[in-house]
């Protein structure tokens, strides 16, 4: 059976045996990933599986908790219970990153510098294989983001950051839509800490006129299929906001995932607030 697999060592040294747990939920995860186990799907019982691998019931039980840890299945106690494979969340994994980040230290500045590597790209993706739904969602954003702006700023604060994840949910990449998923709440928990900083200033309103005036703009280059201008654009424009938003520190700033500025899920056009980004 498969728990007898071992790991390939250093050249010259014993191959380390690995755990039986860990290669019971190797396969169930490849499995739940490969859709032989599906989102609601209930697994076997407990003495099926542990038949079906050769393993006891303590290290099936460890291989059912590595699962759950990574949000894979949800287990049920009791008579009734059991383990079902759950969906995951995109907004469970983006939190977790974000911890991880902050822990390490991660500064606003470095998660700048990968938006203005990932989304400019992006845009030109857009600009190339576009749709009618992009459009209407983005202008839809604009249109909200314009009357927030003088009504409701930390909603302002959350549309402008729906605005970019718009970007890359309909650039026609998956993959980097993922990753720009998974580092713009730490961007949204910035967002909204710059807009409260900036109540008092009146200048900041002018700056969030220009912004949304530049979204504007970016969208009247997507319509147009200019690929290269709208990347060059977009890029440009997150530079000069990103030393906008750092003017606002008067240190270099360590991100914060623990704050919380609002209670306001309001969905964003197709944009829920708990995977937007600035």
């Amino acid at each position: 059976m498969a728990q007898h697999m071992q790991l390939t060592g250093v050249p010259g040294k014993p191959k380390k045996k690995r755990k039986a747990a860990v290669i019971v939920a190797e396969e169930l995860r490849r499995q739940i990933v490969t859709g032989t186990l599906r989102p609601g799907d209930k697994l076997k019982p407990e003495n099926e599986l542990q038949t079906e691998f050769g393993v006891s019931r303590p290290t099936l039980r460890e291989a059912l908790r590595i699962l759950e840890s990574e949000s894979l299945i949800t287990i049920i106690r009791g008579k009734y219970g059991g383990a079902r494979v759950t969906t995951v969340e995109i907004d469970a994994i983006a939190g977790q990153v974000g911890v991880f980040l902050q822990i390490q230290g991660t500064t606003l500045e470095e998660v700048w510098a990968a938006r203005t590597i990932i989304e400019p790209p992006a845009a030109r993706l857009l600009a190339e294989n576009p749709t009618e739904t992009a459009f209407a969602e983005l202008e839809a954003n604009i249109a909200e983001a314009r009357e927030a702006s003088v009504s409701n700023l930390l909603r302002y604060a959350d549309l402008s950051a729906g605005f970019s994840l718009l970007l890359m949910r309909h650039c026609a990449n998956r993959p980097v839509h993922l990753l720009g998923s998974l580092i713009f709440g730490i961007i949204r928990h910035q967002h909204e800490s710059v807009t409260l900083r900036t109540l008092t200033k009146a200048s900041v309103n002018r700056l969030r006129q220009d912004s949304i005036e530049s979204r504007e703009h970016a969208v009247e280059l997507l319509r147009a299929g200019a690929g290269a201008e709208v990347e060059d654009y977009w890029r440009m424009h997150l530079e000069t906001m990103r030393d906008l938003v750092l003017s606002a520190y008067p240190t270099l700033t360590t991100i914060d995932m623990l704050s919380e500025h609002s209670d306001d899920a309001t969905p964003i056009g197709n944009v829920r607030r708990d995977d937007s980004l600035m």
